[in-house]
């Protein structure tokens, strides 16, 4: 029997092509430890990206007994670089609060609604395919600026990823060339995503919003080899690790 979610934050894409932070009712300081550690470094994971905060699990209750107050969150998401665009919510309070923000309110859980026609919002490169195929294959290389999405599927990228490119799969991300850019597996919350590299020399590799950064070099066994990148489930918390693969 599976044992209900009580992390006090979730996160997955919407269909509007924004990153949803959907919170649970936790602690004012609890909340935003959660979210300051999925944003990670700065710039991060979701830097430059639009954003939804989804208090749709709380009462107005709650929301008062923890004293939540849009300002702050929207404070930590603005220094990571990301774009707070709507809150979601059944709470007259956080109606209020985001209209003196100047943000967007929705009443309850909206995911499947589309954005208005007039917004102009960022958000990653969607090549188009064959929405019956569960693997999207890019067959170039990625240039440095350049960010790949790929929504609900897999990702396999045929050439290098150069530094300063993205690379993002709600599924798994296989680069055949060298990684030197980021990566980002199970964007939409899959904790058994995986990276693979057969050159690995990332700047940043995440799963899940589980993150590593490379500043102060590269573990020898990995530079410039065959990588696998995923989370190890027997620690607590999960942690990030990287494996030497053979692949000859």
């Amino acid at each position: 029997m599976n044992k209900p979610n009580t992390a006090p934050l979730d996160i997955k894409f919407a269909k509007i092509k924004a990153v949803t932070f959907s919170l649970r009712p936790a602690p004012l300081q609890e909340s935003i430890d959660a979210l300051k550690k999925r944003l990670g470094p700065t710039p991060g994971v979701y830097s430059a990206e639009p954003a939804v905060l989804d208090f749709s699990a709380w009462t107005e209750a709650e929301l008062i007994e923890h004293g939540i107050g849009l300002g702050t969150y929207a404070d930590l998401l603005k220094a990571a670089g990301v774009h707070l665009v709507e809150v979601r919510g059944h709470s007259a309070l956080l109606e209020t609060q985001a209209e003196e923000l100047g943000l967007r309110y929705e009443s309850g859980d909206t995911e499947t609604v589309e954005p208005a026609p007039q917004a102009t919002q960022p958000h990653p490169t969607v090549p188009e395919f064959d929405s019956a195929r569960r693997t999207m294959v890019i067959d170039q290389p990625v240039r440095s600026g350049q960010k790949i999405y790929a929504q609900g599927a897999d990702l396999v990228i045929m050439g290098q990823v150069s530094a300063g490119a993205e690379v993002i799969a709600d599924g798994n991300v296989h680069v055949y060339g060298v990684l030197r850019g980021r990566a980002l597996a199970g964007a939409a919350g899959d904790t058994q995503a995986r990276i693979v590299s057969t050159c690995f020399e990332a700047e940043l590799v995440a799963v899940a919003g589980y993150y590593l950064t490379f500043e102060g070099g590269f573990p020898e066994e990995n530079r410039s080899k065959p990588t696998l990148i995923h989370l190890d489930h027997g620690s607590e918390p999960a942690v990030l690790r990287l494996k030497a693969i053979n692949i000859r």
